[in-house]
């Protein structure tokens, strides 16, 4: 079974001179975040089926509509690493609900996001906890469909991984060896960071232009994935 240290992700990606000054900017300033990521260990997220990733997402409700908030914008919450150490606590993707009493029960889940989140919104009006409600959520249901995307393509064989370093600090969503994946369509910053590797990263890009709906959760459809796959079988097994 996949298991991916921090360990693993410095000795795959902080190999040029920008993702050293990336990764010693962030260790010498984040006194929070950082020490969780590099004890972070991935190995549950890699066997989370599809079927669990779809019913996940049936359970996150509707964000709702945009509601923006300055201090809430400008809030660096940290929710999917939180996420991530959930998985890899409870054995399991968890619901919204569930992911919501993990964060409440879990001590570093609770020092992480859930205290941050109350101290905003008790510090503002209903609109400030609307919007830091609706942030959390939001940022639950990007992650429950990264997680419906790597269950789909694990299942067609690929050996994707995941780790919250690469994605927080090397801007990597999930990577196939040396080929680095955009499931997020093109708001990664990857590639910058690693043109100068050697030896070198290739990029993929899903391509998706269709998109499905799973509850509240917007993921891209299976058809869209199909043809992905088919493209990255390709690149990853040329004949």
């Amino acid at each position: 079974m996949t298991t991916v240290t921090a360990l693993d992700v410095r000795r795959l990606f902080n190999v040029t001179q920008e993702t050293r000054y990336r990764f010693n900017g962030r260790h010498g300033d984040d006194k929070i975040v950082m020490p969780y990521l590099m004890d972070h260990v991935a190995h549950v997220v890699h066997r989370i089926a599809v079927d669990a990733a779809e019913a996940a997402c049936r359970s996150a409700p509707d964000p709702g509509p945009p509601c923006p908030v300055p201090e809430v914008d400008a809030w660096r919450a940290p929710s999917g690493v939180v996420a991530h150490r959930a998985v890899e606590v409870l054995g399991r993707l968890p619901d919204w609900p569930g992911f919501r009493e993990f964060c409440r029960v879990d001590d570093r889940a609770r020092s992480l996001l859930w205290e941050p989140a109350r101290e905003l919104a008790a510090g503002g009006s209903r609109e400030v906890a609307r919007a830091v409600r609706r942030r959390v959520l939001t940022d639950y249901t990007a992650f429950l469909a990264d997680m419906y995307v790597l269950a789909v393509l694990r299942g067609y064989g690929l050996d994707v991984r995941v780790h919250p370093l690469a994605d927080l600090v090397f801007e990597v969503d999930a990577w196939v060896g040396r080929l680095v994946l955009d499931l997020r369509g093109g708001r990664r910053r990857a590639e910058a960071l690693l043109v100068h590797a050697m030896p070198p990263f290739f990029f993929g890009d899903l391509k998706i232009t269709a998109h499905d709906r799973i509850g509240a959760v917007t993921v891209p459809d299976r058809a869209g994935l199909d043809r992905a796959v088919r493209r990255l079988r390709k690149v990853l097994y040329p004949s």
